[in-house]
């Protein structure tokens, strides 16, 4: 119940809409009653007094009725379906406004697939209930009760006679409910597994051809796909038990009203026009019941979907801003880590290890090491993707939880290795952190990242559409594209994790050289593990196994056996290559 009540909770900002549904239902369910008691009156005054004149004015009476039950019913179902998509609309905003709070680790732990089944088929559940079945159900209890009363003062001994079989269906109906609601709810998470498979083999395509494992695909998909077929039959099951029992229940009741009711108009206690009102009417009755069955269904569909929207809903962001989060005048870029570890969720090893060092304003930092050795976790720490979970980390002397997350984020432009690139045109995407960035600084942005000549041989130059996720674009061209992206921002801080990785040496030479001006003057984080690219860092950080291991610029860590000496002379084996490097290592460089 909790649940439901907070799915109608939704209804609350539009309570002035929901009266004036309820007030149109109430007219409407007056209208449903008026043919019946016209056509009394033809039967039991017209007629038998041979009154053509009375008879002609309760036939105007009857159209004027339907034209009115027109009207009403337009206005009902247009002001009912506003409501109904207010109220989604709202869920629709919240969940998504609340995701954008969420960290990048929420999102590691949910599968993409999931989180959009959630978003549409679960939301379309909660709508065709809020929207359509919610309303229905207070119809149909005005409906119901506004028809047993005016039958019961026509007779109230044929009243009980006809619904003498409903507490028979009642049962019947909670019985539905039982039932239905758990398999409604392995529906829903077994669509939740599909959907996230086929969002896996759709963005991963390339990898499922590349290794053959398409049959694997095919026959993993089979099985969910089973999975969810048998668990949508044994949903059917329930539902085909109880439409039948509830169609003979309700036959039941109308047979039950014509056997008495024929017996009283024989007996004179009632006439042939109070007969057929029931008639009319005795299905206004029913209909509220049987209906109840279809919308338990409904509303099970809801409640069913609703835990796990509302789990979305209710995930308390890991990193959010203080209360009195510090707004910094400006940002100088004197990032300082004191002790810092780091350990994800649920695993028990540390990512990083009681790291310290000191990146000044301006300088530039470049961090080497191995697969898994905490770069990337290490950056990621900065613009808080990531909290330590020991140790802090400061900005210009502030602990970068004490400040402002969206001032944070503004002052650092972030270039990964697999960029992340919208379904818009190119200049949309290099003016995503600018959208008001005029013509020319977008230019020039391009022209720093090497970008600016490959996309004037694009069809449309700046205004080329990107496809999804960047189709249609080399992965050095999104590379260059993300890069102009980070560089039009004009961040004091610059974090770059392999952005040069998918572009040839050439282009990453010319890269380099553009940066070079770009660079100065900023505090610049540099991942690389091609070693030219960082030769002319201002000072060097080797990393291993979550930890510092070494520190010093490019001649110190060559001078030295270790690990920066055989990376250097594994990537540059020819004799004459390194000497030419060494030396060049006084020389100025990125």
């Amino acid at each position: 119940m909790a649940n439901l009540r907070r799915l109608l909770g939704y209804l609350r900002p539009h309570a002035a809409l929901a009266i004036l549904v309820v007030m149109i239902m109430f007219v409407a369910s007056l209208l449903e009653i008026s043919p019946a008691m016209l056509v009394r009156r033809v039967l039991d005054q017209a007629l038998p007094k041979k009154d053509m004149g009375l008879v002609v004015t309760l036939c105007l009476w009857y159209i004027g009725v339907y034209a009115l039950r027109g009207l009403t019913n337009y206005v009902q179902w247009y002001t009912s379906e506003l409501m109904g998509q207010k109220v989604i609309y709202d869920l629709r905003r919240a969940i998504h406004n609340h995701l954008q709070t969420l960290p990048p680790s929420y999102f590691s732990g949910m599968g993409t697939g999931q989180v959009m089944s959630r978003l549409t088929s679960d939301v379309e559940s909660i709508q065709n209930f809020i929207g359509f079945g919610a309303l229905l159900l207070v119809n149909m209890v005005i409906m119901f009760f506004i028809v047993a009363t005016y039958l019961a003062t026509l007779d109230w001994r044929l009243t009980l006679m006809t619904c003498a079989s409903y507490p028979f269906l009642l049962r019947m109906v909670f019985w539905f409910d039982r039932n239905i609601r758990p398999a409604w709810k392995k529906v829903r998470e077994v669509t939740g597994k599909l959907t996230e498979m086929l969002q896996e083999n759709v963005v991963g395509i390339r990898v499922v051809k590349a290794f053959a494992r398409e049959p694997h695909q095919i026959e993993l998909f089979r099985e969910r796909n089973m999975s969810l077929y048998q668990a949508n039959l044994d949903r059917a099951a329930i539902e085909a038990k109880a439409q039948p029992v509830l169609e003979f229940l309700s036959g039941l009741s109308t047979i039950s009203m014509l056997g008495y009711g024929a017996f009283l108009v024989m007996s004179g206690r009632i006439t042939v026009g109070v007969l057929f009102a029931f008639y009319s009417l005795t299905w206004s009755l029913i209909w509220p019941i049987r209906m109840l069955g279809w919308l338990v269904n409904m509303a099970e569909q809801a409640l069913a979907a609703a835990p796990r929207l509302f789990e979305l809903l209710d995930a308390v962001p890991s990193i959010a801003n203080k209360p009195d989060a510090i707004v910094p005048d400006e940002i100088r870029g004197h990032i300082v880590f004191e002790d810092v570890s780091f350990t994800f969720p649920g695993d028990s090893r540390e990512a990083l290890k009681d790291v310290n060092l000191e990146i000044l304003p301006g300088e530039t930092v470049a961090i080497v090491g191995g697969t898994g050795s905490g770069k990337s976790t290490l950056v990621n720490l900065i613009p808080r993707f990531l909290d330590p979970t020991g140790g802090r980390i400061t900005l210009d002397g502030v602990d970068l939880r004490d400040l402002d997350l969206k001032t944070l984020r503004k002052g650092i432009g972030l270039v990964l290795q697999d960029n992340f690139l919208f379904s818009a045109t190119v200049r949309e995407n290099i003016a995503l952190g600018r959208p008001d960035a005029g013509d020319e600084e977008i230019e020039k942005a391009a022209r720093l990242a090497q970008a600016a000549e490959f996309i004037e041989e694009l069809p449309r130059r700046y205004e080329t559409p990107v496809g999804e996720r960047g189709i249609g674009l080399s992965g050095g061209q999104k590379q260059r594209i993300a890069l102009a992206r980070a560089l039009l921002v004009d961040p004091k801080i610059l974090i770059l994790d392999e952005a040069t990785s998918s572009v040839d040496t050439e282009t990453e030479h010319l890269i380099q050289e553009g940066l070079m001006e770009v660079m100065r003057g900023r505090t610049s984080i540099v991942i690389a593990k091609r070693l030219s690219t960082v030769r002319g860092a201002d000072k060097i950080v080797i990393m291993d196994q979550g930890r510092i291991t070494k520190v010093g610029t490019h001649e110190e860590l060559l001078a030295e056996e270790g690990f920066y000496r055989r990376l250097f002379e594994s990537q540059f084996a020819d004799e004459d290559v390194v000497k030419a490097l060494e030396m060049e290592l006084g020389k100025e460089g990125f």
